[in-house]
């Protein structure tokens, strides 16, 4: 099954734990049937995230996707994650500005460890 396959059975649960207003209960991560399978499913593979980002993710997914950025980036630590996401963004500018994806991808960069952003930033973080 691809990511894509995979990512559209998360979304469905995601959507139907949202009908359910699951995602309005306090511990939602924690509960969330779908929350760590979709994590595990982006951290799996750089590459294959990466070409899903690129080639496959519809505006639809990237929203949905953006409520874990972060947790994403945290545990990929790369910026070809994070480029990945912004060449998405691109291709989407009216969700991006709908549900604010924009921050959500400065946070996840904000996510990345010292040694990586230095790759890019040679400069310190403050």
């Amino acid at each position: 099954m691809s990511i894509s396959e995979e990512y559209k059975v998360i979304v469905q649960q995601l959507e139907l734990e949202r009908k359910n207003h699951l995602d309005e209960v306090p511990d939602y991560e924690d509960i969330s049937q779908a929350i760590k399978p979709e994590i595990a499913l982006f951290t799996r593979s750089l590459h294959e995230t990466v070409q899903f980002l690129d080639n496959e993710c519809t505006a639809d997914q990237l929203s949905w996707m953006s409520e874990v950025f972060e947790e994403i980036s945290a545990k990929l630590q790369s910026w070809e994650f994070i480029d990945a996401l912004k060449r998405a963004a691109d291709r989407f500018p009216e969700e991006c500005k709908k549900y604010s994806i924009r921050d959500f991808i400065a946070y996840a960069e904000g996510l990345l460890n010292d040694e990586v952003y230095c790759q890019r930033y040679p400069r310190k973080r403050e």
